[in-house]
Order: C-alpha cells, then structure tokens, then sequence
C-alpha cells in the first residue's frame, strides 16, 4: 500500500464548517463587533450614532456590515420613522434576545472560571492590559463589558499585524 492511501486526512470537525448551524454559531459568538452590537442592544433600541458612540473603536462601514448581517439573520430588526428629521433604531428580536442569554452564559462562566489574573509568562499579549475583577464581576450590561472587549479587539488587531 501507498503512502499516500494510508495516510488520510484527520476528519475535519463539522464546527469548522461555516455552512453548518454550529460552524456559523462559533463564527457570531467570535466576532467581536457583533457581540458588542448585541451586548447594546440588550438594555433597548438604539440609534446608528448611538451604537457607532458606544462601540467606539469601529468605523461606520463596518457597523453598517454588522447590523446589515444581524438584520438579514433574523437578530436585529430596523425601524425607520417618518419624522423630519428621520430616525431609524434598531432593536433586537426574540432571536436577539436568546444570543444574548448566549453571551450571559459566557459571562457566567468567565465570572466562574476567569476571575483569576492569567501568569505573565502564560498569556502572551493578552497581558498588556488586564482586564479588572470588576469588568467580570459585574452584571451583563455595555458599560462594564466595552473594556474588556476593547481589549480583546485590540489583542485581535495585534495578532493580524
């Protein structure tokens, strides 16, 4: 027998595949923006300016992809008024609303099992700014939650360069 025939290729896991259920999960869960989209969302409707403000490290175009992609998946609904000025808002759905019990049970955990500060010699970059015991202690809201995940873009624009 070949080399070639026995040697195959370990089964790549169905998670990694963005075109299962699971596989587009990790993706959402994994992208920063969309979380913190959500995370605002979460205490009520919220303007474009309000979110770009409280999201602060995007840009708009990207704000603009997030909630385009979150509308398109059934999370994110849009209203526009008739108003002159106008107004639109953007409210989560009953799907948005069940992402975020998602991220509450990430909060959780991390409350649980992160609370510790990671040794300097075992966590690389993430080191450069710890994140605060009263980022993780508190309660799932945009305020307490924003640092640590600017930290976190940060460290994910750190690891591209």
């Amino acid at each position: 027998m070949k080399r070639a025939e026995r040697e195959q290729p370990a089964a790549r896991p169905e998670a990694c595949n963005a075109t299962t259920p699971m596989g587009r999960a990790i993706r959402l869960v994994g992208d920063v923006c969309i979380l913190l989209i959500v995370i605002n969302l979460l205490s009520g409707p919220r303007r474009f300016s309000e979110l770009l403000e409280q999201l602060g490290h995007i840009s708009s175009r990207t704000l603009t992809q997030r909630l385009r992609l979150l509308e398109e998946l059934g999370f994110v609904e849009r209203r526009a008024f008739l108003e002159i000025p106008p107004r639109v808002e953007y409210h989560l759905t009953p799907t948005g609303q069940e992402f975020g019990q998602v991220i509450a049970a990430i909060e959780e955990f991390a409350r649980k099992n992160l609370t510790d500060p990671l040794p300097p010699a075992s966590c690389g970059t993430l080191c450069s700014s710890q994140p605060s015991d009263s980022a993780l202690a508190g309660r799932l809201n945009p305020t307490t939650l924003r640092g640590e995940s600017d930290r976190l873009a940060e460290t994910k624009e750190d690891a591209q360069h």
